[in-house]
């Protein structure tokens, strides 16, 4: 565990020194901001966690939801299949997804106030996964709607949280995160 919050931590690093490209095949065209600015208004004493979802038959979805409220939809058999993430106050954010027909992707990180984006866009392609992890001492939690199962329950973890499921072709429909 320890080694992995090393390897997140140093990506982090290299993330924020401007050195990694490209490394999400998801477009979030015109959201990024929406998600930035909502992390930074919505920060506290305890710092906070913006996102929003690409939703299958929808695209981006209009709203940023934020510390613990719901991005994507329950009730409506849509997939989840890319998610933009931004942090304030709590020193940045490391994620990724496990896609259907792809497997994990690679780790993104992003420093506070900048964003990161996960999954896939114009491939109907499901996220079946997301880890998070949280660059500073604080922990995150999470819980994801899963196609046929419904809601996880809160899910947190010393140094990243994953929620949704692998091996077992779930999509995720929703998503709740929480610092």
């Amino acid at each position: 565990m320890r080694k992995r919050l090393s390897v997140i931590l140093s990506a982090l690093a290299i993330a924020a020194a401007g050195t990694v490209t490209g490394a999400g095949t998801a477009s979030a065209a015109g959201t990024t901001p929406n998600v930035v600015a909502s992390a930074k208004s919505s920060a506290a004493a305890f710092g906070s966690i913006c996102y929003q979802a690409h939703v299958q038959n929808v695209g981006w979805q209009n709203f940023t939801a934020c510390n613990g409220t719901i991005a994507g939809t329950v009730g409506q058999a849509r997939n989840l299949e890319a998610l933009t993430i931004a942090t304030a106050g709590v020193g940045g954010v490391c994620a990724r997804a496990h896609v259907a027909g792809v497997g994990w992707q690679t780790w993104q990180c992003r420093p506070d106030g900048q964003a990161l984006t996960v999954g896939t866009t114009g491939q109907n392609r499901a996220i079946e996964a997301v880890e998070v992890a949280i660059t500073s001492t604080r922990l995150v939690r999470g819980n994801a709607h899963v196609a046929n199962l419904g809601w996880q329950g809160w899910k947190a973890w010393g140094e990243s949280t994953t929620v949704g499921t692998t091996g077992q072709a779930r999509a995720m429909e929703a998503v709740r995160f929480e610092v």
